[in-house]
């Protein structure tokens, strides 16, 4: 009722009506486990297909014709990218750039952290080896720093998960490989491969970022600290109500928008667009839903005997967990169709949980077994 554009908050009111419509479908399918498994085994095979198709960008010339990095991109109203323009090296690094699915680099690679817990509990040895590493060399390809640190959160979180113990060889192991990183730190950022200077330089991004003291006015550090002052302005500025949904376009437009040509105006930057956008009522219920929703996964994870929702309670989790980080590498995850999947996969599986039979008040039979007993609120 008080955005400061109408126009954008129907915009994003329709990808919130189409997400949670996702969330309610997913829900209401699950009417059992096997409900539940079918829907996931088809999930997989999509995810599984993105995976290959990442491969095959990274190592060969395949292109899907709606990455920015192919010459069809046009024809389907993206921007192709004018590798004229670039000196080779630069061409080089953006040629085995995937973007699968996506069309974006950094929106691909919040998507493989989001799937690699289901790599990482899988059972089978060699699937959770061979998937965390494709997954991984993924993230790195497309050179997303958020995604890759969330994705080290993950693995420390499932490590942790499975057995405390490792969290101990961890600490150790950790000590030894930052004291190696730290002597060799000025080499990797010399390095020829423009992929390890990226990431040697992680750490001096977090600082930059955290302290907003960037060095440029025009690198990814900088762009990004204005975008959040400018929003965090309009917040102010609106008493803590919010500019309403898409507002911050909005706000970032006014200002002249940001980067060397004016153009970026997302917020790059998940909750604190939440933030900004819908106000810090609301951005309180939703970090609170959030964290509701880990920990009732959790609870589950840690009580159950059945391997089922042992095995989707942990990854989900860890889901969540890698989420909460590796979304602030993508502009905006608001229209980002994995994310609503995420929930509706949670939010199924705890109904699932609390309500093992979820058909059966169709029934009058008080002889079901009911093998929760933790009480919903």
């Amino acid at each position: 009722m008080w955005s400061i554009e109408p126009s954008y908050t129907l915009q994003y009111l329709v990808y919130i009506i189409l997400g949670v419509a996702i969330v309610y479908v997913i829900v209401g399918r699950v009417v059992s486990e096997e409900s539940y498994q079918s829907i996931y085994d088809a999930l997989k095979w999509v995810f599984l297909a993105e995976v290959v198709i990442a491969i095959l960008e990274v190592f060969t010339p395949f292109r899907l014709p709606t990455s920015p990095f192919s010459e069809y991109a046009s024809l389907f109203d993206r921007k192709a990218t004018d590798f004229e323009l670039f000196e080779a090296d630069t061409v080089a690094y953006f040629k085995n750039m995937p973007t699968a699915f996506h069309g974006n680099p950094n929106n691909l690679a919040v998507v493989m952290a989001t799937i690699l817990p289901f790599f990482l509990f899988y059972p089978r040895l060699l699937v959770k080896i061979l998937g965390t590493s494709l997954v991984l060399m993924i993230i790195i390809m497309a050179g997303s720093r958020g995604a890759f640190i969330g994705a080290v959160f993950g693995i420390v979180l499932y490590w942790a998960l499975t057995d405390f113990r490792r969290i101990l060889v961890l600490a150790v192991f950790g000590i030894l490989a930052s004291f190696l990183l730290v002597a060799s730190i000025d080499k990797l950022k010399r390095s020829d491969n423009m992929r390890v200077v990226e990431f040697a330089y992680t750490a001096d991004v977090l600082m930059d970022y955290a302290s907003n003291d960037s060095k440029k006015d025009d690198n990814s550090v900088s762009i990004r600290q204005g975008l959040i002052k400018n929003g965090l302005d309009a917040l102010y500025a609106s008493g803590g109500l919010g500019v309403g949904g898409g507002g911050n376009q909005a706000v970032q437009e006014s200002k002249g928008g940001n980067g060397a040509e004016g153009e970026i105006s997302a917020m790059h930057n998940f909750w604190i667009e939440i933030l900004v956008e819908s106000g810090v009522g609301f951005f309180l219920c939703f970090v609170a839903w959030y964290l509701t929703m880990c920990f009732k996964l959790f609870f589950i994870y840690i009580t159950t005997t059945s391997d089922f929702f042992k095995y989707q309670a942990g990854a989900l989790l860890v889901s969540f967990a890698i989420f909460s980080v590796a979304c602030i590498s993508a502009s905006s995850v608001i229209y980002h169709l994995p994310m609503w999947i995420m929930f509706g996969m949670a939010l199924a599986l705890i109904n699932l949980w609390y309500n093992p039979y979820p058909m059966a008040w169709f029934v009058e039979n008080e002889s079901l077994p009911h093998k929760n007993t933790m009480e919903i609120t």
